[in-house]
């Protein structure tokens, strides 16, 4: 695997003891060091951080972009930084791949995306929501974070190239968690919307493109129960987040 790189990783946490250790062990031998950030975990999440070797440090939830820029604020020495969720762990191509991208890295590169794909109840789903690039990986100084309530992203100030592999991105813990997490960034979404006139037809034709897109262009209907179980959920988080905007503006 060879040594770890002028890299440093920095985490987001919350109660997470289901993904996190698995999210720590993915990146060993690949970063100098690891940076958790805790947001006031109660079932065991910051003790295992600790166990793992990460520097582990309390911040208050502040909303999940200014969370996740506070992180990366805490990498001050390492050349290179790499961002991930409690629940998102590198596949052993990806390590490969990163390592291999930071390697051969010009002084005009400036971030990696990487390539995240859901696991879902013991199995993955090959085609709905795939390929997700995503920028989380760069010069330390090269990253900007994109504030939203919700879907908050990084941007980078140059030249993006692409790693190999795959992000393991274990956002489900079933049907029911997709769906309340649906309804609570469905919430965060609507003070980003303009509320439409009509928000039943509006949300109709949207749930129609996802159920396109998602189960016909992208073969979504390939990935069995679990590819129809993730087009249900984003089609009624989408219902809920037309539906709140509204709201919100009634």
């Amino acid at each position: 695997m060879g040594d770890a790189l002028d890299l440093a990783v920095v985490v987001t946490t919350f109660n997470s003891m289901r993904t996190i250790e698995r999210c720590l062990r993915s990146v060993k031998g690949l970063a100098k060091d690891i940076y958790v950030v805790d947001s006031g975990s109660t079932d065991g999440t910051v003790e295992l951080c600790k166990e793992q070797g990460a520097h582990v440090v309390h911040q208050a939830w502040q909303g999940f972009a200014k969370q996740k820029a506070f992180a990366l604020s805490l990498a001050t020495t390492q050349a290179w930084v790499l961002v991930l969720d409690s629940d998102e762990s590198l596949e052993a191509d990806l390590q490969s791949g990163l390592r291999d991208a930071i390697t051969r890295a010009t002084p005009q590169t400036r971030a990696i995306e990487i390539n995240r794909k859901m696991w879902y109840v013991g199995g993955w789903i090959n085609h709905v929501g795939f390929p997700d690039w995503v920028v989380r990986c760069g010069r330390r100084s090269a990253l900007r974070m994109i504030d939203r309530s919700v879907h908050e992203c990084f941007q980078a100030d140059g030249l993006t190239v692409r790693a190999q592999g795959i992000c393991r991105h274990d956002s489900w813990d079933g049907f029911c968690d997709a769906l309340d997490r649906g309804a609570k960034y469905a919430k965060l979404s609507a003070s980003q919307r303009q509320p439409s006139k009509f928000p039943v037809i509006s949300a109709t034709c949207s749930i129609l493109a996802i159920i396109f897109k998602q189960g016909i262009m992208r073969r979504g209907f390939l990935d069995g129960w679990r590819g129809a179980a993730a087009i249900a959920a984003y089609c009624i988080g989408r219902f809920a987040s037309t539906m709140a905007a509204y709201e919100r503006n009634r």
